[in-house]
């Protein structure tokens, strides 16, 4: 009989703590609106895996790390049968980055120390269980940002429930596939954005002793409906408000009850992890001296076009974009002087046939629950990536985890790099990266199977 358990932790961060998700957003906390948490499932089932989501935009590899590190060493539970996923929600605490600009250490500390002690509790514990799987679909929730007329969406509405033998349903796992970005920039209040309704819903209907878990997919080019230009500009844009959050939570909410009730448990099913590390080449970039040339031509010719009192409004928003994108290049460019030479920076080898320059290793992760599979991300990978590792697994029902173990940024499909944009611009990765994680999912999914 398989065991399972679960926990629930207060994540929210002080009033005061940086914000993430914007770089157009102005100022720092004001209030906390929602509370943020992170909740764990443990499943024993010949192998002993555990799933923490956490409300907040990506986990840095450096906490996931700890994290993991200190909930193995107390409940003996392999560090690669962990997986840390994160929400994404851009209402929550930066985590990146240092000083003045990144939550304080003290948070972070308590941060690690709390998840892994959830995690503990969950392991101590655990109890016979009844675990099933079913999925839905749902419209009008996601949009694809990029095309929004036609482009592919991940409707799919996965969800796992977790029934304790002694006093029935426990836990509510659910996947679907689109950036919580209902509320914007000008938000200064920390909240879970949509998913935090949506779970907020389902324990209050099913019971404050059920945890109810959400987890994001293949989003790097689905939100809520707006361009992600004017987002980043902090332009403002009608209907992100706490009520339009709580409309969206609630429909996806309404989808999950629906399928839980059609759900199927059984007290007896197969458990496994597996985990590879994917080097991934760094997109090339001009020297970063350059770079800054570049962008100080871009400013002044947007100053330029903004004291012209005849300026075309299209054209002044293309100069505002321009002028953002070089900056974000030289923020990627500093972060690769950043990257440590060694086990992270694979050099000149190239790999699966990237072209040649330095790499950056990432984590994919796979857990079989019984005939579901899940497979883990650590960014934003774009929804036909997402789409076709689903239709390739070997598993009739696969779940994609993004943003999980780690946050390296967005994972473009190839012909996005033609179409540029603010993804591609962003993207730290040569566009073959697409591929190799494609595929390199698909092998590691077949390896549980």
């Amino acid at each position: 009989m398989i065991k399972a358990g679960t926990s629930r932790i207060n994540i929210s961060p002080y009033i005061g703590s940086p914000m993430a998700g914007f770089g157009a957003r102005k100022d720092v906390s004001q209030g906390i609106h929602d509370d943020l948490f992170a909740k764990v499932l443990v499943i024993e089932g010949g192998e002993t895996i555990a799933l923490v989501t956490t409300d907040v935009v990506g986990v840095p590899i450096e906490i996931v790390q700890k994290i993991r590190d200190l909930a193995s060493d107390r409940t003996g539970i392999p560090a690669d049968h962990i997986m840390i996923s994160a929400t994404h929600t851009h209402s929550g605490p930066e985590l990146r980055g240092e000083g003045e600009k990144t939550a304080s250490p003290s948070y972070i500390r308590n941060l690690i120390d709390s998840i892994a002690g959830g995690i503990t509790s969950a392991w101590k514990f655990r109890r016979p269980a009844r675990i099933g799987f079913n999925d839905g679909a749902i419209q009008g929730i996601g949009v694809n940002r990029r095309n929004p007329k036609g482009g592919a969406i991940d409707a799919q509405v996965g969800v796992l429930r977790v029934d304790y033998e002694d006093t029935g349903l426990g836990c509510v796992f659910f996947n679907y596939t689109c950036h919580p970005v209902v509320l914007g920039p000008d938000n200064l209040l920390i909240s879970a954005d949509y998913p935090g309704y949506a779970m907020r819903l389902i324990e209050r209907i099913k019971g404050e002793e059920v945890a109810a878990m959400f987890s994001n997919g293949a989003s790097g080019d689905i939100n809520t409906g707006h361009s992600a230009d004017l987002s980043a500009l902090g332009y403002p844009i009608p209907g992100r408000t706490f009520e339009r959050a709580e409309k969206l939570g609630t429909m996806l909410a309404g989808e999950v009850l629906k399928v839980l009730e059609t759900v199927e448990t059984v007290p007896d099913l197969t458990v496994r992890a597996a985990s590879k590390i994917v080097p991934l080449s760094l997109k090339p970039l001009p020297p970063l001296s350059q770079l800054r040339v570049m962008a100080e031509e871009k400013q002044k010719l947007l100053e330029s076009l903004s004291r012209e009192k005849r300026t075309p409004e299209e054209k002044l928003l293309k100069a505002k974009v321009e002028a953002f994108y070089a900056e974000l290049l030289i923020s990627r460019a500093q972060e690769r002087e950043e990257i440590p030479r060694g086990e992270k920076s694979q050099g000149e080898q190239p790999q699966g046939g990237q072209p040649k320059g330095r790499q950056l290793d990432v984590e994919l992760q796979a857990f079989l629950i019984g005939k579901t599979a899940l497979v883990a991300f650590p960014g934003e990978m774009f929804v036909e990536i997402g789409l076709s590792i689903k239709g390739n697994s070997p598993f009739k029902k696969t779940l994609i985890m993004g943003l999980t173990n780690g946050s390296v940024g967005y994972l473009p499909a190839i012909k996005a790099f033609e179409e540029g944009g603010y993804e591609t611009t962003s993207a730290r990765f040569v566009k073959e990266s697409a591929k190799i994680i494609e595929h390199s999912a698909v092998d590691l999914l077949k390896s549980l199977a």
